[in-house]
This record gives C-alpha cells, sequence and structure tokens, in this order.
C-alpha cells in the first residue's frame, strides 16, 4: 500500500545530510511510497537528483510558509508528516500548516497540540532524532548505518580526473578551527602522503575566522577556493581524491559523495557525530580527552584540536595551553598533557 510522507528538515548542512539519509534509508526499503522533503533551498539542490523523492526547497521562512499553503491547497492530505530536525517557531508553522493524518516530530516541545513526539534515548547520536522520530510510526525502522548520497556519489564516480586533496580548516565556530600554523603542519604533512597532488582549501568568506587563509599568503602549493555556493562546492569535491579537515558539515557532504577523509576532532565527540560504519573516514583526537565533550564555547585557541593536527603530522604542539580558557579540560588534566593520538576511526 503506497503512502504519501512529508519529510521535514530545518538545520545546518551536517544534520540535514545525515536526517536525509534516514529519509533515503525509508525510500530505499519502501519504494511504492510518494515521499516528499521539506528543506532549505541550498540543501534541496544538492539533493534535487535523488532517485524516489520530490524535494521542495525553502529561502527563507516566508517562502516556507508559501510552500506549505501551496500543498495544503493544491494536494491530498498526507498519512505522515514527519519533522527530523530543527527548532523554534517554523517548526510549529510546519505543524499546523500541513494537513496529515499523523504528525510527528523529534521534539514536540515548539508546537507540543501539534506533534506526537519521538522516544530520543537520553545521550543521543546525530543520527537518532530523525531515527526515532520515524520508528514513532515505523517501529521496525532500522537506522542508516553510513552516509551515501546516490546521486552524488554516482557523479563523483563518473569524474575522470580525481587527484586533488581538499582542505577544511574552519567551522562555523572558533573553537572548531584551525589556526595558519596547524594548517602549515596540514598541508606539510598531506605532501608527504600525496606527492605531487594538487591541495585545494576550501573556506567560507562568511565564516568568522576565513580572513586568516583569504588573506595571507598559502603554503606553497595550496590553492584557495572561495566558495558560498555548495552546487559549485560539489562540483570542486568531484575531483578530490581526498579530504583534510575539521569537524564541519563540509565533512558530511564529502562522506556522502565517497570521498576518503581525515577528520580532526577538538571539543566535539566523534562517536557522536561520524557515522558507526562510515568506512571512508579516519577520526583523529587527542587522547587525552577521551570521548568527553567540551562545553567551552568561548574558546578561541583549541589547544586539543590543534595537538590533533600536530600528532597527526609528527610534530610538536603549536598551541600553549595557557592560551586556553581556564576552564579547558587539558588544563584540568594538567600542564603536561602528552600529545598522544587516538584513531577513533569507524571500524
Amino acid at each position: 500500500m503506497s503512502r504519501r510522507i512529508l519529510f521535514a528538515i530545518r538545520s545546518k548542512l551536517g544534520d540535514t545530510l545525515i536526517s536525509y539519509q534516514c529519509v533515503r534509508a525509508w525510500i530505499d526499503r519502501h519504494p511504492n511510497d510518494q515521499v516528499t522533503l521539506l528543506t532549505r533551498a541550498d540543501y534541496a539542490a544538492l539533493l534535487s537528483d535523488e532517485p524516489g523523492l520530490r524535494v521542495i526547497g525553502f529561502s527563507s521562512r516566508l517562502a516556507m510558509r508559501a510552500r506549505l499553503l501551496w500543498l495544503r491547497v493544491t494536494e491530498p492530505a498526507f498519512d505522515v508528516l514527519a519533522v527530523l530536525w530543527g527548532s523554534g517557531p517554523p517548526i510549529a508553522a510546519i505543524g499546523r500548516g500541513v494537513r496529515a493524518r499523523r504528525k510527528v516530530a523529534w521534539t514536540r516541545r515548539f508546537a507540543p497540540a501539534v506533534f506526537e513526539e519521538a522516544a530520543l534515548p537520553a545521550d543521543h547520536l546525530l543520527v537518532d532524532p530523525a531515527a526515532c522520530t520515524i520508528r514513532a510510526f515505523a517501529p521496525d525502522f532500522e537506522a542508516p548505518r553510513a552516509l551515501d548520497i546516490p546521486s552524488l556519489r554516482r557523479r563523483r564516480d563518473a569524474t575522470p580526473s580525481r587527484r586533488a586533496i581538499g582542505v577544511v580548516p574552519i567551522a562555523d565556530e572558533a573553537r572548531r578551527n584551525l589556526d595558519r600554523p596547524s594548517l602549515d603542519m596540514l598541508v606539510t604533512s598531506i605532501r608527504e602522503r600525496h606527492p605531487g597532488a594538487p591541495i585545494r582549501l576550501f573556506v567560507n568568506p562568511g565564516n568568522a575566522g576565513s580572513e586568516a587563509f583569504t588573506t595571507q599568503a598559502l603554503p606553497g602549493g595550496c590553492e584557495l577556493r572561495r566558495f558560498r555556493d555548495l552546487r559549485a562546492l560539489v562540483g570542486e569535491y568531484l575531483e578530490l581524491s581526498a579530504w583534510y579537515g575539521t569537524d564541519t558539515g563540509l565533512y558530511h557532504l564529502a562522506a556522502a559523495m565517497g570521498i576518503p577523509a581525515t577528520v580532526f576532532f577538538g571539543p566535539t565527540q566523534p562517536h557522536k557525530i561520524i557515522m558507526p560504519a562510515q568506512t571512508n573516514t579516519r577520526v583523529h583526537r587527542l587522547a587525552a580527552l577521551g570521548t568527553d565533550h567540551c562545553e567551552v564555547k568561548s574558546c578561541r585557541r583549541p589547544a586539543c584540536l590543534h595537538g590533533a593536527v600536530a600528532a597527526f603530522a609528527g610534530r610538536p604542539a603549536a598551541t600553549p595551553l595557557d592560551e586556553t580558557p581556564i576552564e579547558c579540560p587539558l588544563r584540568v588534566a594538567g600542564a603536561e598533557v602528552p600529545q598522544t593520538l587516538a584513531d577513533l576511526s569507524p571500524a
């Protein structure tokens, strides 16, 4: 029996791609269902060629409301509305604006009179909100264990030249950013591991900290690639043979395209962010941090992240601990923290 299902995701790139993987799993297991995905326009563009899926993008809250009204007026009610990720008044607007027999959300706190609520574990992984939301109406649903967007992966597989190495040094918060000394060490190590390969540094000029890479001379042989548009970035990614960088949504895009990736973690927890069977990914973090999460959001000099890159490159750490906040877990552990690197890659 065919069902009409509307999945909604309103979040950042990494959250969106991981949540979409649950949508992809649903489509693959229920190919007769009519599945629609409502998500941000720039992410919708990445998924527009996915089989078995209608994607509706929105660029603003007003555009989202217009899309919802169009669905309400022109189409019959959905069997299920499933809000897989997102927060705030827009989630309530989705719940109130869509006609559906069942309305389920990863949390009902934004519209408790509208939604059923998913049963999330207390210490959940990044994939759990989407997977648990689907389990609310399909209890036997199994969460996907790796990122793979078939339409993007096939495009990369068909690209004849894949020699370049991609490097992403910054995320959307300073405590997950590399600095120039750690970038220099990483590029030197990449040259040793990939002799002769062009190295491309991907920087979004809109991110805080980007000026450290866009206004200064880069290490020799390293090409700057400014980007704002994700479609253009995908075109660059098609030519990559490997990806190196920090914990950012751009890693998830690389993983979903099948690019072998090496990710360096500082304050955040790899086991919650990296999919458990993502075999094309290597994960590195200082062993002294274990699996703990750092809550010091004010950090601007993440010695943990810079130390992980230095250990990977076989060089001394470049960021002294006395430049980190007093609450830094590495400082709490003691001044002499061994720069031992833990490989936390999926099995």
